[in-house]
């Protein structure tokens, strides 16, 4: 088959290593793929077959108003000539759209156009949230709305397929992100590190404040531990989150988003994901493939579709900091039964593969024809 990926960009970001991945495995299984993106290069590696192309945009605007205006009006007019070019030209047997990019502009060029071919959406977030951290306008829009006009729709867990078939829309499959790394066959060395990955920027989503609180505690009290946090972000959300770690600070730090995140996997011997919600977790699991005794927030059973608790990994209640602060003096005080999570952690993790996501994907594309 030819396929058409459609992605905002392939620099950093969950979103963009699973289009990589995607395409490459796609790629593995014999067919020809296409990323359509704005930006010519990439963070991840793709195959050699992979054709990336650049969108078409236009030249950047100086601080002219006027200029500023006219891009907003015309990039979209630009991207969606470009689409309607591919399909005339390439003629995929489907579109995959990577989140909510430009998605209603293939819908359009896919009308406009002699081409016809189904359209995948492809979302990596949960379809609830928290009181308090509740869904903006656009977002419920493109998830309760805009999913009804394509062909198939695919999300992480079972509990937001269930969301959207009480909302009337039944185009649903569950798609869980793929696994680019190789698990471990034996654990590595590892360093008296606790690591958390994600935007710094992001931290209440993230809860990575949540984190810092139970840290406060657990820092102090195991002062030959450190808690390592990986992802870009300002030095003021930086500051922040050291602030709300108080005497935990001491233990804490700071790594930019780096290339060599297997390194860091591979190091830390505990990982926890403390987000308020989360659509699944794809850090999570790449934890564990690397061999990390993972502590995870369970935002109403999604985790737990990767983490069997007190078997593979230790789930937690979502904003919980009092039983945070209880699992992380657990697992570094009890070395047994860490290294026995350890163990455990790449076990069984098959179905999450590059070659089976990407098979399970080609096979929602099919079935969409």
């Amino acid at each position: 088959m030819k396929i058409l990926i459609q992605v905002h960009r392939m620099i950093g970001g969950g979103a963009e290593r699973v289009a990589a991945s995607w395409a490459n495995g796609l790629a593995k299984l014999g067919d020809d793929v296409m990323i359509l993106s704005d930006h010519s290069a990439g963070t991840y590696p793709l195959d050699p077959k992979v054709k990336l192309i650049q969108k078409d945009l236009l030249s950047p605007a100086n601080n002219s108003l006027i200029k500023k205006l006219r891009n907003k009006t015309l990039a979209p007019l630009k991207t969606f000539r470009q689409i309607r070019s591919i399909l005339a030209s390439e003629k995929p047997d489907a579109i995959v759209n990577v989140l909510y990019h430009n998605h209603i502009i293939a819908l359009l060029a896919r009308c406009f156009s002699r081409h016809k071919c189904p359209i995948i959406m492809t979302d990596h977030n949960p379809y609830e949230r928290p009181e308090n951290a509740k869904m903006p306008l656009r977002k419920r829009i493109n998830k309760f709305f805009d999913n009804r006009f394509f062909d198939k729709v695919t999300v992480l867990t079972g509990p937001d397929k269930e969301i959207l078939n009480r909302k009337g829309i039944r185009n649903v499959e569950v798609l869980h992100n793929p696994l680019f790394l190789a698990p471990v066959k034996e654990i590595p060395e590892k360093e008296n590190i606790v690591m958390a990955c994600g935007r710094i920027n992001d931290w209440h989503y993230k809860g990575f404040d949540i984190l810092m609180k139970a840290w406060s505690e657990v820092g102090p009290r195991h002062p030959e531990w450190k808690l390592r946090i990986v992802g870009a972000g300002s030095e003021a959300n930086k500051n922040k989150l050291k602030q709300i770690a108080g005497a935990g600070a001491d233990s804490l730090e700071f790594v930019e988003y780096t290339t060599d995140i297997i390194g860091e996997y591979r190091k830390a011997a505990i990982f926890v994901l403390s987000s308020r919600y989360e659509g699944w977790g794809l850090v999570m699991v790449e934890a564990l493939s690397q061999g990390c005794a993972v502590i995870a927030s369970n935002y109403k059973g999604r985790q737990a579709e990767a983490i069997r608790d007190g078997e593979n990994g230790l789930l937690v209640p979502p904003e919980n900091v009092g039983e945070l602060k209880n699992k992380l003096n657990l697992l570094i005080e009890d070395k047994k039964l860490r290294e026995t999570l350890q163990k455990e952690a790449p076990r069984n993790l098959e179905e999450y593969s590059e070659e089976k996501t990407a098979a399970r994907l080609k096979g929602i594309i099919r079935s969409s024809i």
